[in-house]
């Protein structure tokens, strides 16, 4: 027999999320090795991340099988890097199993799935535009 417990749960109060960008000079950098031994501080880019382009591309059929939305949103590998993504702009949409084999299961060698995900990326671009759903706060892409 089950019976409830007299302790209560404490409610925690949900406090929103403000995200303010980072100042150029907290921006993460990366060190690069030169040739007399010393290192250099190269900024690294900060690619757009747009929520609203996103969730358009999301409502695309997979860009690899046509499989019907509710799509994800596949981030190109082109300027990835250790907990940086892509240019929202060089997405596509994706089925979970598209998704899984051109980024995860690199069935394809590194440059033909580059070459893939950046067909993937300006045909998705192209059906955005063509559809007037171009987010008019982001800025367009030139090819």
């Amino acid at each position: 027999m089950l019976t409830r417990s007299t302790f209560r749960k404490p409610k925690l109060e949900r406090v929103p999320t403000v995200h303010t960008p980072v100042p150029a000079h907290l921006r993460r950098s990366a060190s690069f090795a030169r040739a007399d031994g010393g290192s250099e501080a190269v900024e690294k880019e900060s690619p757009i991340q747009h929520a609203g382009y996103m969730n358009v591309v999301r409502s695309l059929p997979c860009e690899r099988c046509g499989h019907p939305p509710r799509s994800q949103f596949c981030h190109s590998d082109e300027g990835k890097g250790t907990g940086i993504k892509s240019d929202c702009r060089l997405g596509w949409p994706g089925c979970a199993q598209c998704h899984h084999d051109i980024g995860t299961a690199r069935i394809y060698p590194k440059e033909q799935r580059r070459q893939i995900e950046a067909e993937y990326a300006r045909r998705t671009r192209h059906k955005v535009e063509s559809m007037g759903l171009w987010p008019k706060n982001l800025p367009r892409w030139s090819e």
